[in-house]
């Protein structure tokens, strides 16, 4: 049974499509994996988002609606002019995206944007990005939203002000209270 979970992740991670299949344990204790046809069965999630005027269909729309106006502020720069202002090279900046160091948000047609606002004064990336990955998760856009959002525990500021006040502890425990659940 193992052995068939995990064909079916890496599957699933080959193809970019979601993978069915029941287990099915008989009274004997005989236990069989069941793939079932590729039509039959609840309407997947796929099919759910492209059908016209469904509810998840048109979050996911004003869900990109907003991600396309947040990449297009003047704000947000690309990979290169990041570089520039950090004075380095794009593969840089890509490379530290890759690393966590770097907020990097990615878009349906327009590639990466960088916030200008996580370097500091000197044009270096604030160095509480990693530490906000691994507090918060994988997602670029998560740390965004956190960044710039205002948070009741640091006095109704964003995160981003009191990061800009010099404030790093107090941001790292505002994200930590969030991730576990709980608040300062």
């Amino acid at each position: 049974m193992i052995e068939n979970l995990g064909q079916a992740l890496a599957e699933t991670r080959n193809t970019g499509r979601s993978v069915r299949f029941s287990v099915e344990v008989t009274p004997e204790g005989t236990v069989r994996i069941v793939h079932p046809p590729e039509n039959e069965g609840v309407t997947g999630t796929k099919e759910a988002e492209r059908a016209p005027g469904s509810g998840l269909a048109r979050a996911k729309a004003r869900g990109e609606a907003l991600a396309a106006r947040i990449l297009g502020r003047e704000d947000m720069v690309t990979a290169e002019e990041l570089a520039r202002r950090m004075g380095t090279t794009r593969v840089t900046v890509n490379a530290r995206r890759h690393a966590h160091q770097l907020i990097g948000l990615e878009g349906a047609t327009r590639g990466y944007r960088y916030p200008t606002w996580q370097l500091n004064r000197d044009g270096r990336p604030f160095a509480i990005i990693p530490d906000l990955f691994t507090t918060l998760g994988d997602s670029p856009w998560t740390l965004y939203r956190f960044l710039t959002q205002e948070h009741a525990e640091l006095e109704g500021r964003t995160a981003l002000a009191a990061l800009q006040a010099g404030e790093e502890k107090r941001v790292l425990s505002v994200a930590a209270s969030i991730a576990e659940g709980t608040f300062a």
